[in-house]
């Protein structure tokens, strides 16, 4: 049985329950393997396996494992043969089950979810339980920096495919079958990967069912599934502050209906339909904890005199604060302004100091009479050089002369140093740091690290992180080829054990145009600026697009973004045992997985703190969560 347990820029518990190895809110355990549907060097586009007999004969195999390691098309079959899952309600949980084909293809195989069952009379739905197939991408010829278990380097059959799309099996949005029936090569595994989702109110307790799988040839097999689900209610999303930047105007490169074009100059209009789909993207990015900002509010725009009708703005970004706009009704945790400190153009550059300062004040009042001003962040000039800081201390003083309050939402994406912090310190409320850009631990020299930030954090200064290809192993990173699949995950338990209040991240769409489902190498990081796919090829582009066999009007999620979306929950569920008096023991517990988030290794480097970096080990994982769910049960 493999049990599973739940509770940035470019450059830069019920006893029985916590009695079991892997129980936490968001976590998971055990062996696993995902398989084909691979990409081979010379395709397009990836895609699913078609066999070239239907009616071939192979016999199906089932297998299940957790989700700490990636596994190839070729990958050795593990032994797990159940899923069991513990975690929080408000909270996700996710394993794999890997369909093998013996002795032959597999064809037109089916995956169905059932009910579970407490047996006293409570029911967690089949509609909790998504089933994803998924999608390789193939790294072979690949030079792209990778993570910390790059391919085909350290594939133990040098395979150079890596899983990372994941096609629902169900279409979300049409209901109709999306990523299945689907086929298996002879002797290739084909992953799928299962989110369960328990809702808020479910009652405490665990729940029983099973998944079947069939194929044409008329085999079958069912994997138990069991749901622990404990009296613990997850924060939701906006404990964790996420800046996730998520370009729309490619959508029209790969869906149709929602764009008007003049000879080659196409854009993204503002139709029912454009809404529809743009809306689909956020609430998948939602859904995982992460916050785009909002689409399609236009901010009043008076020049740099004070706005005198915010109405349009009102109505269409009201939604998005108090959650009428989202599904699961949980407001958005942030918004954007018009000011950026530090650049020269915009606002910046157009305004004088009494027209900025005007400005600012104008829309500090504003937002504090809609209650929104808590949820604003000011982005000041991005990586600046060091002859920008005193232009971002300049403007930054300009809009604190409007209103004071605006410093402590003042973000600039820099790490503070002895040099710096004079000029910095009084103008801005958050450092955004990269992660090998905090402390010492890559030999960058005087870089503000853990001994230093309390001295900033006593000022009311927040540490925020973010990742970018300015990090190669062994930092954790977002990179797409590496078979590690924790590293998203020990990346939030990072900047959560660091003091940080919030992450960031460049863009989560920034598609190679080309090849949006390819290795997206633009920046030598594989996989940079991707944590989702475009689901259709009948835009502008197409057949550029999803392959050929994915059609869906909306998103596809990455494998890296339900880890992204593990480690937010863990950062929430820490933050909880920090909230009922348990800080020093959730970093103790903690500190036993984390040590520091990476550092150089060649001659001369500091030693990591704890004798180790961090710790991919998904049982260890488990165990910490399990420990921190414990003291919140006492």
């Amino acid at each position: 049985m493999a049990y599973i347990a739940s509770c940035a820029f470019r450059r830069t518990l019920a006893t029985t329950a916590l009695a079991c190895l892997f129980c936490a809110c968001g976590g998971t355990s055990g062996k696993a393997t995902p398989g084909d549907g691979g990409r081979p060097a010379d395709a397009e586009t990836p895609g699913g396996y078609l066999s070239p007999d239907g009616a071939a004969k192979g016999n199906l195999s089932v297998w299940t494992s957790g989700v700490g390691r990636k596994v190839q098309p070729t990958t050795t079959p593990g032994d797990g043969t159940s899923i069991a899952v513990a975690t929080c309600r408000d909270a996700y949980a996710s394993a794999q089950v890997v369909v093998r084909a013996t002795g032959g293809d597999l064809s037109g195989v089916r995956v169905t979810a059932a009910d579970l069952s407490d047996g006293a009379g409570h029911t967690l739905g089949a509609e909790n339980l998504a089933l994803f197939r998924a999608v390789f991408i193939d790294f072979t010829h690949v030079n792209a920096n990778g993570g910390n278990l790059d391919v085909p380097k350290n594939s133990p059959t040098g395979d150079g495919r890596i899983p990372d799309p994941l096609v629902p099996l169900i279409d979300p949005y049409s209901q109709a079958e999306a990523g299945q029936p689907f086929d298996v090569e002879a002797d290739h595994n084909q992953p799928l990967w299962l989110d369960v989702h328990v809702p808020k109110g479910t009652p405490a307790g665990a729940y029983a069912g099973s998944l079947t799988v069939t194929a044409t040839q008329g085999s079958s097999a069912t994997v138990p599934v069991s749901v622990t689900v404990w009296p613990i209610d997850l924060p939701d999303m906006q404990s964790v502050t996420t800046h996730f930047k998520m370009s729309t105007n490619d959508l029209l490169q790969y869906h149709k209906g929602i764009y008007s074009c003049s000879g080659s100059n196409c854009w993204l209009d503002f139709t029912p339909e454009a809404r529809t789909l743009v809306k689909r993207y956020e609430e998948l990015a939602h859904a995982h904890r992460i916050d785009t900002a909002q689409s399609f509010v236009v901010m009043p725009d008076n020049g740099c005199a004070a706005p005198t009708d915010w109405t349009d703005y009102d109505t269409a970004m009201a939604p998005y604060m108090n959650g009428a706009y989202w599904s699961d009704a949980v407001p958005s945790s942030r918004l954007e302004t018009p000011f950026s400190p530090g650049v020269t153009w915009g606002l910046e550059a157009r305004c004088t100091q009494a027209e900025y300062t005007a400005l600012a004040s104008a829309w500090a009042a504003h937002l504090k009479a809609k209650g929104w001003f808590n949820k604003a962040i000011v982005y000041a000039a991005d990586e600046p050089e060091d002859s920008q800081y005193p232009d971002i201390a300049r403007n930054s003083a300009w809009m604190q002369a409007g209103d004071p309050d605006w410093k402590a939402h003042i973000m600039d994406t820099t790490s503070p140093t002895p040099s710096n912090v004079s000029t910095l310190n009084p103008a801005l409320g958050i450092y955004c740091c990269a992660l090998a850009w905090y402390d010492n631990w890559n030999d960058h020299g005087a870089i503000y690290g853990r001994k230093d930030w309390p001295g900033l954090l006593s000022q009311g200064i927040q540490l925020w992180f973010y990742e970018s290809n300015a990090q190669d192993p062994p930092y954790v990173t977002f990179a797409s080829n590496t078979l590690d699949g924790l590293e998203p995950t020990i990346m939030m338990w990072g900047a959560w054990y660091e003091h940080a209040t919030g992450f960031l991240y460049w863009d989560i769409a920034a598609w190679t145009l080309d090849d949006p489902w390819g290795p997206t190498i633009g920046f030598n990081k594989t996989g940079d600026g991707v944590l989702l796919y475009p689901g259709n090829h009948d835009g502008a582009m197409a057949p550029i697009g999803s392959p050929a066999d994915v059609v869906v009007d909306g998103p596809i999620p990455s494998q890296r973004l339900k880890m992204v979306r593990q480690g937010l929950q863990d950062w929430a569920l820490f933050q909880l045992a920090e909230q009922k008096g348990f800080a020093t023991q959730a970093r103790a517990a903690v500190a036993k997985v984390y040590s520091q988030l990476g550092g150089c290794t060649y001659s001369g480097c500091p030693a990591p703190a704890g004798g180790f970096f961090w710790k991919s080990d998904e049982a260890l994982l488990a165990e910490v969560r399990s420990e921190i769910a414990a003291l919140l049960l006492q």
